[in-house]
C-alpha cells in the first residue's frame, strides 16, 4: 500500500482489523465445500434413479456454479474487505483506509483528538482487540472497530499526541514566548508585564 506522507511525517503503526472477522467466513467456506462435495458424491452414485441420471452433468455443473458463487459471496468478499482495510498511525494523523478499487479514506489529525476510549467485549478481551473511539469534539466520535492490541494501539496514539509540537497552532500558547517568561508571586510575568 502506497502511503504518501507529508515532509517530516513518519509511520508508527500500520495494521489491519483483528482477524476474528474471518472466523464465520472460514466456517461458511468449509460448509460450502462440504455441501458441494456431498452433492457431487451423491450425484455420482451408481444407483441414481434413471430420470436423475439423465440430468447428472447439468446438475453437477449447476451445483459447482452454486458452490463457487456461495463461497465467493460468503467467504472471498469478506476476506477481500478485511485485506483492503488498514489502520495507519503516523506522528501527525490517524488514517483509516478501506477498499480495493473504490477506496474510502478517513483521516484524523492527532491534534484534533480530544479524548480516546477503548471498548472490549469478553471475546475481544480474550483476543486483545477492541474498539478505539476518538472524540473529535462537538459530540462527534470516530470509531475504529476490531483494532488488534487495542490498549497498546491507544497508548501509541496517546504518545504520538504527546509528541506533537506545542505551538500556538495547537493549544493557543506560544511555548517559545512562554520560556522567556518568569514565574513571580503574582503568577506568570513576561518582559512586558511589570
Amino acid at each position: 500500500m502506497r502511503l504518501k506522507l507529508d515532509p517530516g511525517e513518519r509511520a508508527i503503526v500500520i495494521t489491519r482489523p483483528q482477524a476474528r472477522r474471518l472466523f464465520w467466513p472460514a466456517i461458511a467456506f468449509l460448509a460450502v465445500l462440504a455441501a458441494g462435495g456431498f452433492g457431487a458424491g451423491w450425484l455420482s452414485r451408481e444407483d441414481l434413479p434413471a430420470w436423475l441420471a439423465d440430468w447428472r452433468m447439468p446438475l453437477l455443473l449447476i451445483g459447482l456454479l452454486l458452490a463457487v458463487l456461495l463461497a465467493g459471496k460468503m467467504s472471498v468478499l469478506p476476506l477481500l474487505r478485511w485485506l483492503g482495510t488498514r489502520y495507519l498511525l503516523t506522528n501527525r494523523r490517524l488514517i483509516i483506509r478501506q477498499g480495493w478499487g473504490r477506496r474510502r479514506e478517513h483521516q484524523l489529525l492527532l491534534a484534533s483528538i480530544f479524548g480516546l476510549a477503548t471498548e472490549q467485549s469478553l471475546l475481544q478481551r480474550m483476543l486483545r482487540s477492541g474498539q478505539l473511539r476518538a472524540d473529535v469534539g462537538y459530540g462527534r466520535y470516530s470509531v475504529l472497530p476490531d483494532v488488534p492490541e487495542v490498549v497498546r494501539f491507544r497508548s501509541l496514539v496517546v504518545k504520538a499526541i504527546e509528541d506533537l509540537p506545542r505551538t500556538a497552532m495547537f493549544d493557543g500558547v506560544d511555548m517559545e514566548r512562554l520560556q522567556e517568561m518568569e514565574y513571580g508571586e503574582e503568577g506568570w510575568q513576561g518582559d512586558d508585564q511589570q
